[in-house]
């Protein structure tokens, strides 16, 4: 059985003559350990499809599909508050641009450890801390204790697309999406994400890259 099953999914904004269809009628699989790429041109609804599986296209918004299943989960008939309960916990979104995606006036202990608190994954402020560390150091962030304790503009590039990464693996989620994950990053940076999250899929974790670049 599939951890992910996607079957014509369609996505559009607005209403009426006004009405744009951004996905239309994709559809796919994804197990366990595995990792699928969806690749395109920008516009062509990569990141709209990512947000449909998490319940985040937003207001104006229509989601339909034949079937949208995470496990035993159906994803189109989640409300407000199941969907809080998934988001993290069993599917979790990295977003491209960490400069933007990261608050720049929280730390990133309060970054990292907002998944823990809302699944009630630590039971006290230092048993977060603790988590972070280890969650720091698991996506190769020298330092944690330092680290943890900075703002984004304090870290660089590749350290804050890290804490993305730590903060969505904090929930032990079953699915990742990466969202462009390497964008505005150099070569070098790019090589070291990327075999990091291979390193995920490998421990079996299921993995859905989105990407423009097809190499």
């Amino acid at each position: 059985m599939p951890v992910l099953h996607v079957d014509d999914l369609h996505v559009s904004f607005g209403r009426g003559g006004d009405r744009v269809a951004a996905v239309r009628g994709i559809g796919f699989e994804l197990a366990d350990g595995e990792c699928l790429a969806i690749v395109g041109e920008s516009g062509s609804g990569k990141s709209v499809t990512a947000r449909a599986l998490l319940g985040l296209t937003g207001p104006g918004s229509t989601v339909a599909a034949r079937s949208l299943r995470l496990g035993d989960i159906d994803l189109d008939r989640l409300s407000a508050r199941e969907w809080r309960s998934v988001r993290g916990a069993e599917i979790a979104l990295i977003l491209q641009d960490a400069l933007i995606s990261l608050d720049p006036l929280r730390p990133v202990v309060a970054e990292v450890g907002d998944t823990l608190r809302a699944h009630r994954l630590a039971r006290s402020a230092a048993d977060r801390a603790r988590r972070v560390d280890e969650l720091l150091r698991s996506v190769g962030i020298d330092d944690p204790e330092l680290r943890r304790t900075m703002r984004p503009h304090q870290l660089s590039g590749g350290q804050r697309q890290r804490v993305l990464i730590a903060s969505a693996l904090a929930g032990r989620p079953k699915v990742i999406i990466a969202d462009e994950p390497t964008t505005a990053l150099d070569a070098t940076v790019q090589a070291r994400i990327l075999k990091l999250l291979a390193a995920l899929r490998d421990d079996g974790t299921a993995l859905l890259l989105v990407s423009h670049d097809l190499s």
